[in-house]
């Protein structure tokens, strides 16, 4: 099955999980026999198995940092598919953000505990 590509963007893991449960669903109604093909259901595997959060606390970690600090969409997006815990975790993300070398200790800390505080809202 080939398909045409109608735009491109990045998306987190959380997001591509989304995706691919509608795919899988939309596939199951036009032949429930043939269903996803098999790059499809590598991708719906690795993506179960590797999404840190839910779609929902994805988008909203994403447009957080994104409008709140003024992150680059790249670095927010791997902030959420890795999560990290520790301000070395965020540091590291964050080495080759332009906005992300200007935070100090504080405010990566800051920055977690704000991360930890939308997902369990």
């Amino acid at each position: 099955m080939f398909g045409k590509k109608i735009e491109e963007k990045s998306v987190s893991i959380p997001e591509v999980k989304k995706i691919m449960e509608n795919i899988k669903e939309q596939m199951i109604k036009i032949d429930p026999e043939e269903g996803m093909s098999h790059f499809q259901e590598i991708t719906h595997a690795y993506v179960e198995k590797y999404a840190k959060m839910s779609h929902k606390d994805s988008v909203k970690i994403k447009n957080f940092l994104v409008e709140k600090y003024d992150i680059e969409e790249v670095y927010a997006i791997n902030i959420v598919n890795i999560d990290p815990k520790t301000i070395q975790e965020l540091k590291m993300i964050l080495e080759k953000s332009y906005t992300g070398k200007t935070f100090n200790d504080d405010k990566l800390q800051e920055i977690l505990y704000q991360i930890e505080e939308l997902k369990t809202s």
